[in-house]
C-alpha cells in the first residue's frame, strides 16, 4: 500500500485554521494544547474579535478576484494591513473544518471527520447534516455521543467573555448548530447583506466581546456554478459589499479586531471529471458499508479479503492509502490516539486532479468541489484589521 503523501498537508503546529482559533481564543485566556497561529495578529489592547468566515473562500480564489476588481473593500484592507494565509484541516471540507473553527478541536478530537462517515456506535454510514442514514436517507436518533467537545464559546463564557454568532436563521435548530454554538446568543439572519448591521449592533452595544459571523452562500454558489465562474464573482464581490459595510459601521477605536478567513477553497468541477468506479457493480461488491466522507475524498469500508481488488480500483483515480496510516501520519490533527478512528474505514482515497469519486450513480452536478488537499482546496486567507 502506497505510503501517505499529502499535496499540501494541514499545518496543525502553527499554519492552520485550528492554530488561529487557539490564538483568538488564547488571547481571552482559553488553555489550549495546540500550539499558537504562527503569523502574529495585532491583538494587543483588543476588546472584542470578530471573527468573519467566508465557506468556500480559497486564498486564490480571493486572489483571482482581487486581480479583477471584484472585490475593492477586500483590496483595500489587504493593502493597508497585508495578507496572511492558513492551511484548512483534513478533508477540507466545511464538516471538519467549521467545527474546528467552532470548537478549537482538530478533526481528530471532535470527530466531524466529512459530510458522512461511518458510526460505530450505531452501525451505519451517517450524513452528519441531516443526520440521516447515507443509505436510506431515514432519520437517525440517539446521537447525542456527537457532541463530543465544548464549543469555543462554551469555553470563553466559562471565562466570563461573552459570545455571539451571526448565522442565517434556518440554521438555528439544527443540531450540529446547537452543539457548535452552544455558550453564544445566536442572532439569525433572513438575507445575508444584514450580517453587516447585526454583528456592528452586537459590537456598539457590548452585547459579546467574541463575535462569529458564517457567510455560506458563497461556497453554494461555487458548488452550483464552479469556483471560477461569474456567479462565483458576484456572490464574492456581495460578502466584499458586507465587509466594506460591517467595518463602515463598528466603532473607529482601536479595540476591535476583524479577522476574515475560510473553512476551505474550492476547485472547479467538470462533468468529464466524474468517476463512476465507486458506484460500479464490481467495486460495490467489495464495500461493507456505502462510500462515506467526501467525493474529492472518501472513506470505504472494505471486506479484508478484498483490500487489494479495491486498491487496483480506485487507483486509476485517487492516492489510495489505509485509513490507520493517514491517522498516524496526522492528517486529521497531532494526536493519532483518537476514539474516532473507526469513522473513516479502512480505505481513504483522495481524488487527483480534477477528478471527484461519486457517491451517487447519477454522478454529480455540481460544479465547484472541495474535500481533497490541493493547495486550491487547502489554503485559506487570513486578514487582520484593527477597528
Amino acid at each position: 500500500m502506497p505510503a501517505v503523501r499529502p499535496e499540501l498537508a494541514p499545518d496543525y503546529h502553527g499554519g492552520s485554521i485550528l492554530n488561529l482559533i487557539t490564538t483568538l481564543g488564547g488571547h481571552f485566556g482559553i488553555q489550549s494544547p495546540h500550539a499558537g497561529f504562527g503569523t502574529p495578529l495585532p491583538l494587543a489592547g483588543a476588546e472584542t474579535i470578530i471573527l468573519l468566515v467566508v465557506d468556500g473562500l480559497g486564498l486564490g480564489q480571493l486572489q483571482n478576484a482581487m486581480a479583477k476588481g471584484v472585490t475593492p473593500n477586500v483590496a483595500r484592507l489587504i493593502g493597508e494591513h497585508g495578507l496572511g494565509s492558513a492551511t484548512s484541516v483534513f478533508p477540507s471540507t466545511t464538516m471538519a473544518a467549521l467545527t474546528t473553527l467552532h470548537t478549537g478541536r482538530a478533526p481528530a478530537e471532535h470527530g466531524y471527520l466529512g459530510l458522512s462517515v461511518w458510526l460505530e456506535e450505531l452501525g451505519r454510514v451517517v450524513n452528519l447534516i441531516r443526520l440521516q442514514d447515507a443509505a436510506d436517507r431515514q432519520p437517525v436518533t440517539g446521537a447525542s455521543f456527537l457532541a463530543a467537545v465544548p464549543s469555543i464559546y462554551q469555553q470563553l463564557s466559562e471565562l466570563g467573555i461573552s459570545c455571539a454568532v451571526v448565522m442565517p436563521e434556518e440554521y438555528g435548530q439544527s443540531f450540529l448548530t446547537r452543539w457548535c454554538c452552544a455558550g453564544a446568543s445566536y442572532v439569525g439572519y433572513g438575507f445575508p447583506s444584514t450580517a453587516a448591521s447585526l454583528t456592528a449592533g452586537l459590537v456598539r452595544s457590548g452585547g459579546a466581546r467574541y463575535v462569529m459571523v458564517y457567510l455560506p452562500d458563497y461556497d453554494s454558489t461555487c458548488h452550483t456554478y464552479g469556483p471560477s465562474s461569474d456567479q462565483a464573482a458576484d456572490e464574492l464581490a456581495a460578502v466584499d459589499l458586507i465587509v466594506g459595510r460591517l467595518l463602515g459601521a463598528l466603532p473607529d477605536n482601536g479595540k476591535t479586531l476583524l479577522v476574515l478567513t475560510a473553512d476551505h477553497g474550492q476547485v472547479d468541477q467538470s462533468a468529464q471529471g466524474v468517476v463512476p468506479v465507486t458506484q460500479s457493480e464490481e467495486f460495490q461488491r467489495l464495500l461493507l458499508a456505502p462510500m462515506a466522507g467526501e467525493e474529492r475524498a472518501a472513506y470505504f469500508r472494505i471486506d479484508p479479503r478484498h483490500m487489494h481488488e479495491a486498491v487496483s480500483l480506485l487507483a486509476p483515480y485517487a492516492a489510495v492509502f489505509e485509513a490507520d496510516d493517514a491517522w498516524e501520519a496526522g492528517l486529521f490533527g497531532p494526536d493519532p490516539d483518537s476514539p474516532f478512528r473507526s469513522r473513516t474505514g479502512h480505505l481513504i482515497a483522495v481524488a487527483n486532479e480534477g477528478l471527484a469519486l461519486t457517491r451517487r450513480r447519477s454522478g454529480t452536478s455540481q460544479r465547484g468541489l472541495h474535500g481533497g488537499w490541493s493547495g486550491a482546496e487547502m489554503r485559506v486567507p487570513v486578514l487582520a484589521v484593527r477597528r
